[in-house]
């Protein structure tokens, strides 16, 4: 046995007297929990019972710091005394660290926001038949023993407030819970929930995971449109109106970022809109283009086409290539032509919609497999 397994086998040992003390159970039971592979920790360190035995004294929150209790099982200030079952106890409270482990850590500058009932039947829906029922006082004692920001809202409820972001709180919510509207982007997806739900199911098996978790590095992906049309939120007219919802529909994930213009008009052809709308987004690209004159011109999403063989026209054969992309109001389309039969050499592109040739050009000097679009408002200007 090496040493660092002989050193994990006495802390192991060492929890489960702790935890057979405290809740009255038989020490080799205890030690069957800190020793199932859902209690190993999925998403960092084993929990330690000790430690958890301890937050309940320390915490400047929530411990009794040598007082009478201030955490029962129905939350703060509860009298409820703590439920044992002696048989799923302590791996309930490391499946509820972990579900909490899978949030962004929130920055010590940031209050709190997410109050713990909410929070507790977030756990329920995530973790499902691993753990179908979490008690208000259980989420906050893990919450506690985790280190996580935990404010005290006032008053003399049982509920406190946790620092897990709100809105990846939101995204978690809607994701599992039942009669929920599911988000349509993943922008506040937490970093741990794909491998959470992953690994869990694998220790729900029996399984040991022994590659660690290592929590992603925030990548802070440039973004100037969104960041601009962001920026518009408030302005008295249509633009601000658009960017007002779209910062609306950000924040709820009912669609996801607009790095570019084109991912604007992809946005607008998925989610109902009034032709109206459609006209705030062509005024908003074209107010963009002109602010920032070196803005790439915009491409729209393909919707079909290929090539063919050709047998040419008396000389070598050849092949013919046609591809269609959408047109920026969804109605027509873009059709994009190349033959490629000795003889007939010819490329083209151009817009097969009558409202869009009103309202779009193609941006000059480009190839035509390289074409872009400009608002007419734009190209008038230049």
């Amino acid at each position: 046995m090496t040493s660092d397994n002989h050193t994990r086998n006495r802390e192991l040992q060492q929890d489960a007297r702790a935890w057979a003390d405290f809740t009255g159970t038989k020490y080799t039971a205890a030690l069957r929990q800190m020793d199932s592979p859902l209690a190993q920790g999925l998403l960092g360190e084993p929990v330690s019972a000790r430690h958890l035995i301890a937050t309940l004294a320390d915490h400047e929150v929530v411990g009794a710091r040598g007082g009478s209790p201030r955490l029962g099982e129905n939350g703060f200030r509860s009298e409820a005394a703590w439920r044992f079952d002696r048989e799923t106890d302590f791996i309930k409270l490391a499946l509820i660290t972990d579900m909490l482990r899978m949030f962004t850590p929130m920055p010590d500058s940031e209050r709190p926001e997410v109050d713990t009932y909410s929070l507790k039947h977030t756990a329920e829906y995530f973790l499902g038949w691993h753990c179908s029922y979490v008690s208000n006082g259980r989420l906050i004692w893990a919450a506690a023993a985790l280190g996580l920001p935990i404010v005290d809202p006032g008053g003399s409820g049982p509920n406190l407030l946790i620092g897990v972001p709100e809105r990846e709180h939101d995204y978690v919510r809607r994701m599992t819970g039942s009669g929920q509207t599911r988000p349509k982007a993943d922008h506040h997806r937490p970093a741990g929930y794909e491998y959470l739900q992953t690994v869990l199911a694998r220790a729900a098996a029996g399984e040991r995971i022994t590659r660690a978790w290592v929590r992603p590095a925030p990548v802070a992906l440039s973004a100037p449109f969104h960041d601009w049309l962001v920026l518009q939120a408030g302005r008295n007219d249509v633009v601000g109106d658009l960017a007002g919802d779209y910062v609306v529909g950000v924040r709820d994930s009912d669609h996801r970022i607009a790095r570019t213009p084109d991912d604007l008009l992809a946005i607008f052809h998925v989610v109902s809109h009034s032709p109206e709308a459609y006209d705030a987004v062509v005024s908003a690209i074209a107010e963009w283009m002109r602010t920032v004159p070196s803005a790439a011109p915009l491409r729209t999403e393909s919707i079909g086409g290929g090539d063919h063989d050709h047998g040419g026209w008396g000389a070598n054969s050849g092949t013919v290539e046609r591809y269609e992309y959408r047109c920026p109001c969804g109605d027509g389309a873009i059709i994009e032509e190349h033959d490629n039969v000795p003889g007939f050499r010819e490329h083209d592109v151009r817009i097969d919609c009558f409202k869009c040739e009103d309202e779009w050009r193609f941006v000059g000097g480009r190839s035509v497999r390289d074409w872009g679009l400009m608002p007419v408002a734009v190209s008038a200007t230049i």
